[in-house]
C-alpha cells in the first residue's frame, strides 16, 4: 500500500477492490488458457482416434464448442485490463496528448456501456435457458446455460475493466 492510500481510507478501499478485480481477471485468463490447451488435446485425441483406430468420439466436437466459449469469454477481461483490444488508433495518435487522453476515456466509457448492455442481454438469455430447461442439440445434450453462463461473466468483468480504464488517474507526464 502506498503512503497516499494509507492516509486516505477511501483510496485504500479502491486499491483493494482493484487488486481483487485484477486477481479475478488473472484467474479468468488462466482458466481461458487451460480451456485452450484442453481444446488442443481433444483435437489431437480426435484425430488419433479417428484416423489411427477408426473409432471417432461422439462427444469431442461438443466439448470443443463449450471450451471455445470459455476460451474467448474468459480471456476478454484480461485483454481489456491491459487495453489490448483491437483498435484503429490513427486519429488518436495524431491528437495532442491531453485530447487523446479525453477521447480515450470517452471510448472506454462507451465500451463500458456496450459491455454492460451485452452482459444484460446475454445474462437475460442465460436465465431464460435455465428457467426453460433448454438443452443443447448435441449427441449428448446438456443444459445450454452451462455454456452460456460464461458469456455474461466475461462481459461483466470486461465492463468493469473498461470503467476502470475510463476513470483511472491520468499519468503525470510532461509534454
Amino acid at each position: 500500500m502506498t503512503a497516499t492510500s494509507s492516509n486516505n481510507p477511501s483510496l485504500a478501499i479502491l486499491h483493494r477492490m482493484a487488486s481483487i478485480l485484477d486477481q479475478v481477471t488473472k484467474v479468468s485468463y488462466n482458466l481461458s488458457g487451460l480451456a485452450m490447451a484442453s481444446m488442443l488435446c481433444l483435437v489431437i485425441n480426435e484425430v488419433v482416434m479417428r484416423y489411427f483406430f477408426n473409432a471417432p468420439t461422439t462427444w469431442s466436437s461438443d466439448a470443443n464448442q463449450w471450451l471455445f466459449a470459455l476460451t474467448v469469454m474468459l480471456a476478454l477481461p484480461e485483454i481489456t485490463r491491459v487495453n489490448g483490444n483491437v483498435a484503429i488508433t490513427v486519429i488518436l495518435e495524431r491528437m495532442p496528448r491531453r485530447r487523446r487522453e479525453i477521447f480515450g476515456r470517452i471510448l472506454a466509457i462507451i465500451s463500458f456501456m456496450a459491455c454492460l448492455l451485452a452482459f444484460y442481454i446475454s445474462g437475460t438469455e442465460t436465465l431464460r435457458q435455465l428457467c426453460n430447461g433448454i438443452t443443447t442439440t448435441w449427441v449428448r445434450p446438456i443444459p445450454k446455460w452451462w455454456i452460456s453462463v460464461v458469456i455474461p461473466f466475461g462481459f461483466l468483468l470486461s465492463s468493469i475493466q473498461f470503467l476502470r480504464l475510463g476513470l483511472k488517474p491520468a499519468p503525470q507526464i510532461e509534454e
